[in-house]
């Protein structure tokens, strides 16, 4: 064989073995008739193959959908043996491998493959890539390992180690891992397992998820196929069919660190994540996992306040998009302790309204939307409480986003008139707050029938002591003790 390509590179080949007539000829098990001729079993084999394959891109038709894969491979292999047991030796070389699904945000490249082939057996001296950086800043993954080829089984045994290799490159789901990973491969049975660990991790939560089908949901178009477009006029039918019971071909046991910088953003929260979790399961499609994952400061927006997240833990226990919650979070500043406080499960939260000690639901949203009881604003803190969810809200129900956040504030609220305890009256003013750091905050608040506005500065040195600086009509600089009592 002689193949000469402008594109596809170059290979050539031989091969030698010998036939039997079939007449006369006794055939047994496993001969392969070829006309008047029997190619047995014992048939030997002698040959060789010299190929040079440079960078193709037909090498992405091996891959699965959306996925592209580019290299380059050189061979030198020996053929002996007889058929029914082949012995190939020589060498494979691939340079610059690349691996890339823009969809699930990975991309390897710079990859190369060093193998050695022993008879039945490939071992797999050298194989490394590199994720996507500039300069080699996007670590590398390297593997060691054999495969052969026994009673007509294949078996394969890994070893591979990531060291700050950039996983992920999507904008919502950047990963870097670093860890050890051990892959086999016997007869039907594939099994991973090791240990990882994120170095760093930025997810970005959609705020709004995209219905999907299950599983086990088949749409089908009039002419029975399940690909193509439906015309208009007719409705596709909707065929509901039992899953089938596979036996469990794949064990997970991988354990899953979550470092240090484990970032996680959206859905109105943001703040780090620590803790450990077991991957586990029998399947890729359904893994499981199993450990507590807690939260590390962070904020919470509700009801357009930014709140501090005092207490945060994920409990996973099965599956993997749906742990229990576990999380209040407080809002800062505030002589009376609020906030919201969420329980139930990933999929069905339950979110309710938080105080301590506790109060009517109408005196937390008060406190938690503008900062003061619902006393001090008179009859129009019904008014103002509606008025600042609808203000603050969105069609998510209010939780998070709002003017404020567009505006890039933490706090803007509306404050009545109203007569203080000791006969005085407040007019009606507007605040504008902006959190700068955890313990850093700064308002603006203006009357609306004042000429002047109040610049407010807080700084909590700890958590009885805050210092509150004011400029504008009146200067002073205050030092708050606060002592909670029920």
């Amino acid at each position: 064989m002689r193949w000469d390509s402008e594109r596809a590179g170059s290979a050539e080949g031989q091969l030698k073995t010998s036939f039997k007539r079939a007449t006369g000829v006794e055939q047994s098990a496993g001969d392969i008739a070829l006309g008047g001729w029997v190619w047995p079993l014992n048939a030997p084999l002698a040959g060789e193959l010299r190929a040079q394959l440079p960078r193709i891109g037909v090498w992405s038709a091996l891959a699965p959908p959306g996925w592209r894969v580019r290299g380059s491979l050189g061979a030198n292999i020996n053929i002996t043996g007889t058929r029914a047991a082949p012995q190939l030796t020589g060498d494979l070389q691939a340079n610059d491998l690349a691996l890339r699904s823009v969809v699930d945000g990975i991309e390897f490249g710079n990859g190369r493959l060093r193998a050695q082939l022993d008879g039945t057996r490939m071992l797999i001296e050298e194989f490394t890539l590199q994720g996507a950086g500039p300069r080699g800043t996007g670590g590398t993954l390297t593997a060691q390992g054999e495969a052969l080829w026994l009673g007509g089984q294949p078996g394969v045994t890994l070893n591979a180690r990531l060291e700050r290799l950039r996983a992920s490159i999507r904008t919502d789901r950047q990963i870097t891992l670093s860890g050890d990973l051990q892959a086999s491969l016997e007869g039907k049975l594939t099994q991973f397992g090791g240990t990882l660990k994120v170095d760093q991790a930025r997810i970005v939560l959609p705020e709004e998820g995209t219905p999907t089908l299950g599983d086990d949901v088949v749409v089908r178009s009039p002419a029975g196929s399940t690909r193509g477009s439906v015309p208009e006029t007719k409705v596709p039918r909707v065929q509901v069919t039992q899953a089938r019971q596979v036996q469990p071909l794949l064990k997970l046991n991988v354990a899953l660190d979550m470092g240090q910088d484990f970032r996680v953003q959206g859905k109105g929260i943001d703040t780090l994540v620590r803790g450990t979790l077991t991957l586990s399961g029998e399947s890729l499609t359904a893994p499981r996992l199993a450990g507590t994952l807690s939260t590390l400061g962070g904020q919470y927006k509700a009801y357009g306040q930014r709140l501090d997240v005092e207490r945060g833990l994920l409990r996973f226990t099965g599956a993997v998009d749906n742990p229990t919650l576990d999380i209040l979070a407080i809002r800062p500043n505030l002589s009376q302790r609020v906030g919201v406080q969420i329980l139930g499960t990933a999929l069905l939260p339950r979110v309710r309204l938080y105080s301590e000690p506790e109060l009517p639901d109408a005196e937390k949203l008060s406190w938690l939307v503008l900062g003061q009881p619902s006393s001090a604003g008179g009859g129009e803190a019904a008014l103002l409480q509606q008025a600042a969810l609808a203000l603050f809200g969105n069609k998510a129900g209010g939780m998070s986003g709002g003017l404020a956040a567009s505006l890039g504030l933490d706090d803007l609220s509306f404050r009545g008139a109203s007569t203080n305890a000791d006969g005085t009256t407040s007019q009606s003013a507007v605040t504008l707050g902006k959190r700068f750091s955890r313990n850093f905050y700064a308002s603006y608040e203006r009357t609306v029938s004042g000429a002047l506005g109040t610049l407010y500065i807080f700084y909590d040195l700890s958590k009885r002591f805050t210092i509150r600086a004011q400029a504008g009509q009146q200067s002073a600089v205050d030092l708050i003790f606060t002592v909670p009592y029920d």
